[in-house]
């Protein structure tokens, strides 16, 4: 891998990691009124101009079966 393809890797589990933790709390929220929030440090804040938003994470659960 050259350096800059581990920096991207890099980046992305790093922008997956926030993402991650935002589904988490917003699961976690309740009522839905409360504002959802997590604690990052000052080079997670900056999402940088990427246009591309980063791959939501895998579904744990299987949706429900049709009837």
């Amino acid at each position: 891998m050259s350096e800059s393809s581990d920096e991207e890797a890099a980046e992305r589990r790093r922008q997956q990691k926030i993402q991650r933790q935002l589904d988490e709390a917003l699961a976690a929220s309740s009522p839905a009124s409360d504002p959802v929030s997590i604690v990052t440090s000052g080079d997670e804040e900056d999402w940088g101009t990427e246009s591309q938003a980063p791959a939501p994470p895998p579904q744990d659960k299987a949706p429900p079966p049709k009837r």
